[in-house]
């Protein structure tokens, strides 16, 4: 009979000690997530800032590719016309 209380009270201690285990690992767990969170955030809103400046850069690129159409329109326009080229309005 005492022999099994012994044994009992060494199972309970160890499960007690697993069972503090359990506990500092799951805050530890819980911190490491807080943070992968937060990074997670800092990322994605550094995604959004570059999704932003791609936009930016494509609407810039596309507004100098049509100047530079239109452009290359006018020169021949006045190649065809005889006017030299450097005229008024171009600068």
């Amino acid at each position: 009979m005492l022999k099994h209380l012994l044994d009992f009270g060494r199972q309970l201690l160890a499960l007690t000690r697993k069972t503090e285990q359990h506990e500092t690992d799951i805050r530890e767990i819980r911190e490491e997530l807080k943070e992968m969170r937060i990074e997670l955030r800092a990322i994605s809103e550094s995604l959004q800032t570059v999704r932003s400046e791609h936009l930016v850069d494509r609407t810039v690129a596309s507004r100098d590719q049509e100047n530079l159409v239109l452009r290359l329109e006018n020169a021949l326009l006045r190649i065809e016309r005889g006017i030299p080229p450097g005229g008024a309005g171009e600068g």
